[in-house]
């Protein structure tokens, strides 16, 4: 097959899956379809990579599941599916993760004792510890250091901690990292 037979336009992806160009934009958003290829202002897709998910993307949509959680299940079947590059089938629900690689965790709070605290316990358990002071080096890191897991204190300088979680939680690439809030608050009055 030449190779202009195997790449396909964002129309030719839409009727080979069935949905809108508008559709195959978001899948392309959210990584769930890849660009193989960009000539001048046109994207184009591997034939057979589109054919090989369609029918594990329609199943995932029937199951009710999120583009998000859609994109990590074939994230995940990338790195472990023969045909597609990796070694042991599609379908685990698990985010593809070096399994050589510590646990990294971002750690958020503007007090260095509790950071350091903190960074103490986890690098004792085996976990990969990176530190940020605010809301803003917060949100900056978590797209650079791609942590697994985020402890994010409520209180912080520049953006607090909400519109962090809000932040990460309405992007699609961020939007899977578990995060737990810290807060010294007490609703209970005295």
């Amino acid at each position: 097959m030449l190779e202009s037979e195997q790449l396909i336009d964002i129309r030719q992806v839409a009727e080979t899956l069935g949905k809108s160009v508008e559709s195959i934009r978001k899948y392309k958003n959210f990584g769930i379809i890849r660009v193989s290829d960009k000539r001048g202002n046109k994207d184009l897709f591997d034939r057979e990579e589109i054919l090989k998910i369609r029918d594990r993307l329609r199943e995932l949509r029937l199951r009710g599941m999120s583009l998000s959680q859609i994109a990590d299940q074939l994230t995940s079947a990338r790195a472990n599916a023969p045909e597609m590059g990796g070694s042991q089938s599609m379908g685990g629900a698990a985010i593809a993760r070096d399994p050589n690689r510590a646990t990294k965790v971002l750690i958020v709070d503007d007090e260095e004792e509790v950071r350091s605290n903190l960074c103490e316990f986890l690098s004792e358990h085996g976990f990969a510890a990176v530190e940020a002071i605010d809301g803003e080096e917060a949100l900056a890191k978590s797209f650079t250091e791609k942590p697994d897991l985020i402890l994010l204190d409520l209180r912080l300088p520049k953006v607090d901690g909400y519109q962090v979680c809000q932040t990460l939680k309405g992007n699609p690439i961020t939007s899977v990292i578990p995060i737990i809030m810290l807060t010294a608050l007490n609703t209970r009055s005295a």
